[in-house]
């Protein structure tokens, strides 16, 4: 079987205000990439058409001193399709119903607007305490009922640290509407799913068998099942962004229960979802 891999655009080839089509390349066969992979899968059959549109800015909080006063870079990349169902699906969710274009200019402006307010204090210091960093890109998979989507943003305001958060979509396209867990899973099944989630958590950080997840450095006794999820070919994921379950130096933290783990604890539109992949 042959897949059709569409390339997310290189931060550097960008062009400001660039609006362009997604180039296509065949890969040889294989596995599926997955949401863990930088760039979009779609399958050969599936007959949308996609664009981007993409802004990068580099904006001087002084612009008399902009050769090498403190400045904030921007850099957004955004995803859209052009197939009308599809596409409203799609902007509703990512862009509470807003063309690509409105919601990065919405963007660009709430954020270049906080940076501008430092203007006053940065006058009389340090440029580089003033330096500012914030990108929002979007990767995923695209199955022929299903979309998976990986929304990424860094933020970084000052410190030591930027603020890093990647959040799901999960849009079933035959039925036009978001997946949420609840869609998915049997009747009480969180409490095994829970349990499974802190079995892989303690065996990769090496945590005693059924200890408290805080003996291996988290936040929390447990993991939860948190609505932050995705699906792919690998199983069912979940993902947690820095201080959600776990201190900022474990980062965003993903696990993924193979399909084969929890196929008993799908309903029956869980399951025909993963069989359709």
């Amino acid at each position: 079987m042959k897949f059709i891999v569409l390339s997310i655009v290189l931060f550097s080839a960008l062009v400001l205000n660039s609006c362009a089509g997604l180039r296509d390349r065949e890969s040889e066969s294989g596995p599926a990439p997955t949401v863990y992979s930088t760039g979009w899968y779609m399958g050969e059959n599936l007959s949308s058409e996609y664009i981007t549109y993409s802004k990068t800015e580099i904006v001087p909080l002084l612009p008399e001193k902009k050769e090498n006063g403190p400045t904030l870079e921007f850099f957004m990349d955004t995803l859209d399709i052009l197939e009308e169902a599809d596409g409203k699906l799609l902007r509703q969710t990512l862009y509470g119903g807003k063309t690509c274009q409105e919601y990065v200019e919405n963007v660009y402006n709430r954020v270049t607007g906080d940076y501008k307010k430092r203007k006053d204090d940065a006058a009389d210091a340090s440029g580089a305490a003033y330096n500012w960093s914030y990108s929002e890109t979007f990767d995923g998979a695209v199955y022929p009922s299903l979309l998976v989507i990986s929304r990424r943003i860094y933020n970084y305001t000052g410190g030591a640290n930027g603020q890093n958060e990647r959040i799901f979509f999960v849009l079933d396209t035959k039925l036009s509407s978001k997946v949420a867990l609840n869609d998915i899973l049997a009747e009480g099944a969180e409490k095994d799913i829970q349990a499974r989630i802190d079995d892989d958590l303690r065996a990769r950080y090496r945590a005693a068998p059924g200890a408290p997840l805080t003996s291996a450095g988290f936040l929390n006794d447990t993991a939860g099942v948190p609505q932050n999820f995705f699906i792919s070919r690998e199983g069912l994921g979940f993902c947690w962004n820095p201080y959600e379950i776990a201190p900022h130096s474990m980062g965003t933290l993903e696990v993924v229960l193979p399909y084969a783990q929890i196929e008993n604890l799908l309903n029956d539109r869980g399951r025909e979802m993963f069989k359709s992949l």
